[in-house]
């Protein structure tokens, strides 16, 4: 297998996650939209501020904004529903490794 080659299935192995990862980041917006209109949703003004934070900065991919605001939701309030949910997805957005060494040399293996 060329490098080309390995490099392309990395990159169709990253696209599939980083689409699962976005829908499922509408979905638990949806979501969090959803149980505020219902009155389900009872969060502070500072924590729907940092709520607002936090997806602006998953979206813009910035790792430390996406730390700042989750930790900040913590300490203005409880924490479960879709709100756990968005903070434990935003975790996973903050880890996303986007080196391609340990995936290419995966699939050298391969």
């Amino acid at each position: 297998m060329t490098a080309e080659e390995m490099t392309n299935r990395y990159l169709q192995r990253l696209d599939k996650r980083l689409l699962a990862y976005g829908m499922s980041l509408n979905q638990t917006v949806a979501d969090l939209e959803r149980d505020y209109d219902s009155g389900c949703l009872n969060v502070t003004e500072a924590q729907w501020q940092d709520i607002i934070v936090l997806v602006e900065s998953i979206i813009q991919a910035n790792t430390r904004m996406i730390h700042e605001a989750s930790e900040s939701i913590y300490v203005d309030g409880e924490v479960s529903g879709s709100l756990l949910k968005l903070l434990k997805l935003a975790s996973h957005f903050a880890t996303l490794d986007f080196s391609e060494a340990p995936l290419i040399e995966q699939e050298a293996k391969a």
